[in-house]
């Protein structure tokens, strides 16, 4: 790995994986009818978690590199900006659900991160910093067998995708299966191939800019067989929609690979381009672990306002292509610039932290705005 520069590219990438994010959401919420189109589209925005996973391992391996790490300084500072928004947010999310009012135990929520449905998420990042040193540790002892790590890793996530979908019972580990979502080994494979890319990042992005239309044809191509075989579950295996494009399921594992390779391509072809609309992507990048927090609660309101007006019931009597195609080009870019929107306008005050996760931005003093317009740099 060469030394540490910024990754233009990956801004790219998390503007598009929380764009899927959001989109997942807004399909799983919006009482749409559960079509075989409805399933289709959501099985190809399910793979956002996982793109996500790989995403972190990657910046993770990439920012350390090869130096030594104080551990006790690492993680003080990866905690403190997640445990913070963290526990902020389930509070939040408790009251906004009605939690005091409905019997629902607060510590549970807070142990287990089903105050909203995402803040699993930030448990899994918890486990990931809790364990990094060991990641590190195994990237280093497989140097030379990192292809077989690789083999392993996808062998893993497949059979533990399998085992989910068919619901296999596993002794103790039974519970596990039938609740993956907080745990980071239902993400190990991705976590571990995440890492490996980025320690042969060099390698890996020269071949992909040499190939990159093979690798943007393959992504459709794995798209294409995971809604074929989601299909096949439907019609052939009597399975509704709804269960056939659930997120742990083998076709997802590639289907997420497939995706998150995609993305670093148009990363580096927007790279190369001159990089348009960067300081928009930029900031929406910076934002995006704010966006993440908040853009559950813009939902919510956006869907009690949607009820009030009657908007709502027309998701359930409408067709359902027209219907779709509103949620996905209309509604999903309004409720991501009001989620970007209100996290910029966090990160302004002294609530950043515990709101996005990120520190407070303080607005330049007149010194050193002068001193940025004269030298024409950034903050």
């Amino acid at each position: 790995m060469t030394a540490k520069e910024h990754l233009h590219y990956v801004d790219l990438v998390r503007v598009l994986t929380v764009g899927l994010v959001i989109g997942t959401h807004i399909l799983a919420l919006t009482p749409v009818q559960q079509t075989v189109l409805f399933g289709a589209l959501t099985i190809a925005f399910h793979v956002s978690r996982e793109v996500f996973f790989l995403l972190t391992a990657f910046v993770l391996v990439y920012s350390t590199g090869l130096r030594r790490v104080r551990w006790p300084k690492f993680w003080r500072k990866r905690y403190l900006f997640v445990v913070v928004p963290y526990v902020t947010w389930t509070v939040l999310y408790f009251f906004a659900n009605g939690g005091p009012f409905l019997g629902e135990s607060f510590v549970t929520e807070l142990l287990t991160g089903t105050a909203r449905y995402h803040l699993y998420f930030l448990l899994v990042s918890m486990q990931i910093y809790l364990v990094f040193p060991l990641i590190r540790g195994l990237l280093r002892v497989t140097a030379r067998r990192h292809g077989a790590l690789v083999v392993v890793a996808l062998g893993f996530q497949v059979v533990f995708s399998l085992a989910v979908q068919r619901q296999w019972t596993a002794g103790p580990l039974t519970g596990w299966l039938r609740m993956p979502d907080p745990y980071l080994p239902s993400y190990l494979g991705y976590v571990l191939i995440g890492a490996v890319a980025a320690w042969h990042r060099d390698r890996l992005i020269a071949w992909t800019r040499l190939y990159a239309r093979q690798v943007l044809t393959g992504c459709g191509l794995v798209l294409a067989g995971g809604i074929g075989i989601y299909l096949a579950q439907v019609y052939a295996g009597g399975q509704p929609p709804l269960i056939a494009s659930g997120v742990f399921q083998p076709a997802v594992t590639f289907e997420s690979f497939a995706v998150a390779w995609a993305f670093l391509t148009l990363g580096l072809l927007w790279q190369e381009r001159g990089r348009p609309a960067e300081r928009l992507v930029r900031a929406t990048s910076d934002a995006s672990f704010g966006i993440y927090l908040l853009h559950p609660l813009v939902l919510q309101g956006a869907l009690a306002v949607a009820a009030w007006t009657g908007t709502l019931a027309l998701t359930q009597t409408g067709s359902s292509p027209p219907v779709l195609a509103v949620l996905i080009l209309a509604v999903l870019p309004l409720i991501y610039l009001v989620s970007g929107l209100l996290t910029a306008a966090v990160r302004r005050t002294p609530v950043s932290l515990a709101l996005t996760g990120r520190a407070w931005a303080r607005p330049a003093t007149p010194a050193q705005n002068r001193v940025l317009a004269t030298t024409g740099g950034t903050r």
